[in-house]
């Protein structure tokens, strides 16, 4: 009897197993339980990192479906390579909220249909509608700009929390040295003669540009005057200077006269974009820039090149943090400074769950 008794609970245990999964098309799809979400910092801008749970067998993948029936990838590492796969029961993977919308904001509510799928890559375009009818959705609010906030924490990781980035254009981004901060003191210091310090920022600010990319391309960094926020101390694309206002010694000169740089209304490339005001001529910064590209070639239309979703990988738990490889984080801004510390905006907050079965964070 016992024994009847233990098939018996198997048996209705399997069912309900069975029961996890639904039929779309023919294939089997299982629900995705959302069990936390966060921001991270990924290779061309912040991702949101998902984890998960699931009755769906190993090596299953997850997809995120949108209310248009088109899918987003959930990858498998920062690098976004690879669907992220189900393993004993869990996933972490990672979505970039830009594949939602290029033109998403802080604020826009993001909406998925998850499930675990056998094959991703196999999904027809009826499949992944089936999916959105036969899962509820789940939301995530955004709390955070995905470009500007990426291109400010990997500043801050090399310049210090002093460094507050604005964005000006798709391509253009300030760096504003903050009030009373280690890294103003330094800049100020330099301003006044001390060109070794100068140097020293200089490098860092050139090896950033060289080394970051949005998927708007090359960027240009601008370092404001802390002392005259429309005036700008230097200009770096591509890891070179275009404009050294201390080593030219023209500090206090009108940097918007240069005869060096190309302003045929470059300055209309910005009008559709969400930038902060303009606190210098936005229309110079763009000029260098496309005379960058006129010599060196623009880059901005191999972006994607690193986006790689077919599946060959097994760790599916790989954390890949390779796209970052600066050595030299806070120099500046952790020295004591409390204030200048607690400035950085780029800690993740934990989400909530909403009556709606939504999550926000």
């Amino acid at each position: 009897m016992k024994k009847i008794g233990l098939i018996c609970a198997l048996l209705m245990l399997c069912g309900g197993l069975t029961a996890c999964a639904k039929k779309i098309n023919g294939k089997k799809a299982y629900k995705v339980n959302i069990t936390s979400t966060s921001k991270i910092n990924g290779k061309r801008s912040e991702l949101i990192e998902i984890k998960g749970t699931t009755s769906a067998p190993d090596g299953y993948e997850v997809v995120a479906v949108k209310n248009d029936g088109k899918d987003d990838p959930v990858c498998n590492n920062r690098n976004m390579k690879k669907y992220v796969q189900v393993k004993k029961g869990k996933f972490i993977g990672y979505i970039d909220p830009l594949q939602y919308n290029s033109d998403i904001k802080k604020g826009t509510t993001l909406k998925y249909h998850f499930a675990a799928v056998k094959d991703v890559k196999k999904l027809s375009s009826k499949d992944k509608r089936a999916i959105k009818e036969k899962f509820e959705s789940n939301s995530i609010k955004l709390s955070f700009n995905p470009v500007t906030e990426f291109v400010q924490s990997n500043v801050q990781k090399v310049l210090g929390s002093g460094a507050i980035v604005s964005k000006k254009s798709k391509t253009v981004f300030a760096i504003m040295p903050k009030k009373d901060s280690n890294f103003e003191n330094d800049v100020s210091e330099s301003m006044y003669g001390d060109k070794s310090k100068w140097l020293k920022i200089t490098n860092k600010i050139n090896n950033l540009s060289n080394r970051l990319k949005t998927p708007a391309g090359r960027i240009a960094l601008v370092l404001i005057n802390p002392e005259n926020h429309k005036k700008f101390l230097l200009v770096s694309i591509g890891g070179k200077a275009k404009v050294d206002s201390i080593s030219s010694g023209t500090v206090n000169s009108n940097t918007s006269n240069a005869s060096n740089m190309k302003s045929s209304a470059t300055s209309t490339n910005a009008n559709n974009d969400d930038s902060d005001s303009d606190d210098f001529d936005l229309g110079v910064i763009l000029g260098y820039l496309l005379a960058y590209d006129d010599e060196y070639g623009n880059d901005s239309e191999d972006t994607n090149d690193d986006y790689d979703y077919s599946n060959s990988d097994s760790n599916n738990y790989s954390n890949d943090d390779n796209y970052n490889d600066s050595s030299d984080y806070d120099d500046y801004g952790n020295s004591g400074n409390s204030q200048d510390d607690n400035a950085s905006s780029t800690s993740p907050t934990s989400p909530n769950v909403d009556e709606e079965d939504s999550f926000a964070y």
